[in-house]
C-alpha cells in the first residue's frame, strides 16, 4: 500500500504490486513498482520463439523500471536510458471554434530532442510533490529486419497534483547493448480526440520510423 503524500488523502486506487531484489546478505538492491500479473502473462504469452521470451522478459522488466523511474522522480535513469539523439514526440488536443457555430479538434505534435525533454521533465518533477504513473494494455513488438529494435506500444495513466491525463505511450527500444538498453524514440498521444477513442491505425507503432 502506497501511502499518500503531505494533506492527500488516501484512495482505493493506492495499492501497486512491486518488486524488492534483496542481495545474499539481506539488503535491498533494487526496488520498483511492476506491472500487473495479467498484463505480464499477455505479453510473455504472445511470442513464438524461445529467445524472444527472454527478450521480452527483459523488456518488461525494463518498462517497469522506467515506469518506477517517473514515480521517484527519477531524473538520473531517465536521462541514461534515453539515446543522446532520442526523440520525444508529444501530442496535445487543439480545438478550433468555426464561424459556423461548430467545434472541431486535431491533435497537435511537438517535437523535443533529449535535452529539452529531460529539462522540462526535471521541472515537472520539482513542481508537483508527488506523480503516479500506471501503465496498461501493454504490446511488444520486435522489428521484422533488426532483431535488437522492439516497439513497446502502452496505455499510459499519469496523476500529478490537480492534473491527469492517459494517452498512448509508444517506446522504440533498442537492446543491442542488453546492459545498458536505450530508448531512440518516445512518443504520447491522448488516447480520445472529439470525445471518441483515438482510431487504432493513428497511435504510433514500429511502422512509423525508419530504422
Amino acid at each position: 500500500m502506497m501511502k499518500p503524500t503531505g494533506e492527500r488523502e488516501f484512495g482505493e486506487d493506492e495499492y501497486q504490486e512491486a518488486v524488492i531484489s534483496f542481495d545474499k546478505h539481506g539488503n535491498v538492491e533494487s526496488f520498483y513498482l511492476s506491472i500487473s500479473m495479467n498484463l505480464y502473462m499477455n505479453v510473455i504469452k504472445s511470442n513464438l520463439e524461445l529467445t524472444d521470451l527472454r527478450r521480452r522478459q527483459l523488456i518488461l522488466d525494463y518498462v517497469e523500471q522506467f515506469r518506477t523511474a517517473y514515480n521517484q522522480k527519477d531524473i538520473k535513469f531517465l536521462n541514461q536510458v534515453f539515446s543522446d539523439d532520442a526523440l520525444i514526440i508529444t501530442g496535445k488536443v487543439i480545438t478550433t471554434k468555426h464561424a459556423e457555430g461548430f467545434t472541431s479538434q486535431k491533435i497537435q505534435y511537438n517535437k523535443q530532442s533529449k535535452e529539452q525533454y529531460i529539462k522540462n521533465l526535471s521541472g515537472v518533477f520539482k513542481r508537483n510533490s508527488y506523480i503516479k504513473v500506471t501503465f496498461d494494455d501493454i504490446e511488444v513488438m520486435r522489428h521484422p529486419v533488426n532483431p535488437n529494435f522492439y516497439g513497446v506500444t502502452l496505455l499510459q495513466g499519469w496523476t500529478s497534483g490537480r492534473y491527469h491525463d492517459d494517452g498512448y505511450l509508444f517506446l522504440l527500444w533498442d537492446f543491442t547493448n542488453e546492459n545498458a538498453p536505450q530508448i531512440h524514440v518516445r512518443t504520447w498521444q491522448p488516447d480520445k480526440i472529439g470525445g471518441k477513442p483515438l482510431p487504432k491505425d493513428e497511435v504510433f507503432s514500429l511502422s512509423d520510423f525508419d530504422i
